[in-house]
């Protein structure tokens, strides 16, 4: 039996820009985004014969077949998503495979891609290879584009893959990644996690931002080069360790993207944002898309506890997310 588990993520800075190929159009992007202990789940056990079962706790519904070449003819929409991830790796033996995902549905948090990465790696192990940080991005990444059928960004893959801080840098001669670790103690000292009741689909508007942006629309252009200055300054923040200085970040991020899209906002996260504001908190980050999902709200030391306190009175749920 081959048990693995992987990371969400929330963003800092520069997401949308990990979307191929916006961030050539700017000359290169860095991409900003911390892992936290909402994990993914998957576990996967080998068969001796050629049957297949296969569980999503989160569904609440099991599959068996009695062979891959059934279980990719099923016809049952449910079953999208393992069948893209079978296809990658043709396994010729049976297996019963389980998956699980603590991460709020549509949360801003890169569950699904998380959860790529955990059956990716759980696939890996039973097969006894091993991949490179960035060929198991690319991997994910073209996997859940083919389940989306719309262009996907690759940081949420980065953030599963790499427990830390990531610093995603997309140049022009690859992707590097740096990965810091000095970030933990601050930052539980400061943030909340925070779920609006309301989903999201970052995927709409992923495209839609790259569809105005190649048909001219200036003000997607304006949007995307103060973000890309955005990752600029946070780059700098967290290489520096000036955790106060997040919130000026935070503020910028936020004017660029309700520049973007109407679907930015939503009446849920408008509520949450007076809030927290009212409670004395210095920093309001929408995670992902937008429109819904998860809300990262960056407090001092000293104000965090009233801070969640007056979320959760307003019926709004503070996620029990540590950084990892």
């Amino acid at each position: 039996m081959y048990t693995i588990k992987s990371p969400t993520r929330f963003d800092l800075a520069g997401g949308t820009l990990d979307l191929w190929p916006l961030w050539t159009f700017l000359g290169g992007a860095t991409t900003i985004n911390v892992s936290i202990d909402i994990f993914t789940h998957c576990e996967l056990t080998p068969l001796a014969n050629k049957k297949i079962q296969i569980e999503s706790f989160d569904l609440k519904k099991t599959w068996n077949f009695d062979s891959l070449r059934d279980l990719l003819h099923s016809k049952d929409e449910a079953l999208t998503f393992y069948k893209a991830h079978l296809m990658h790796w043709s396994p010729t033996d049976g297996f019963a495979i389980k998956t699980k995902s603590e991460s709020p549905v549509g949360g801003g948090l890169g569950g699904s891609s998380s959860l790529s990465v955990s059956i990716y790696k759980a696939f890996l192990a039973w097969q006894n290879k091993t991949a490179d940080v960035h060929d198991m991005v690319r991997h994910c990444s073209n996997i859940e584009a083919y389940i989306l059928k719309t262009p996907t960004g690759t940081q949420d893959y980065y953030g599963a893959a790499v427990s830390g801080l990531n610093i995603i840098d997309f140049e022009s001669s690859g992707v590097k990644l740096t990965t810091l670790q000095n970030h933990k103690d601050e930052f539980m000292k400061r943030f909340l996690v925070v779920y609006t009741g309301k989903s999201h689909h970052s995927g709409i508007n992923n495209w839609q931002v790259l569809k105005k942006y190649i048909d001219g629309d200036p003000h997607t252009a304006k949007a995307l080069s103060i973000i890309k200055d955005a990752g600029v300054r946070m780059k700098k923040i967290c290489l520096a360790g000036a955790w106060q200085d997040i919130p000026s970040v935070f503020e910028q991020e936020f004017e660029a993207r309700t520049m973007l899209a109407d679907s930015f906002m939503s009446d849920e996260i408008a509520k949450l944002k007076s809030i927290s504001d009212k409670a004395g908190a210095e920093g309001f980050k929408i995670c992902g898309a937008g429109g819904g999902g998860c809300v990262v709200v960056w407090t001092t030391p000293q104000k965090r506890e009233t801070v969640k306190l007056a979320i959760e009175a307003s019926g709004f749920q503070v996620l029990a997310a540590k950084t990892v």
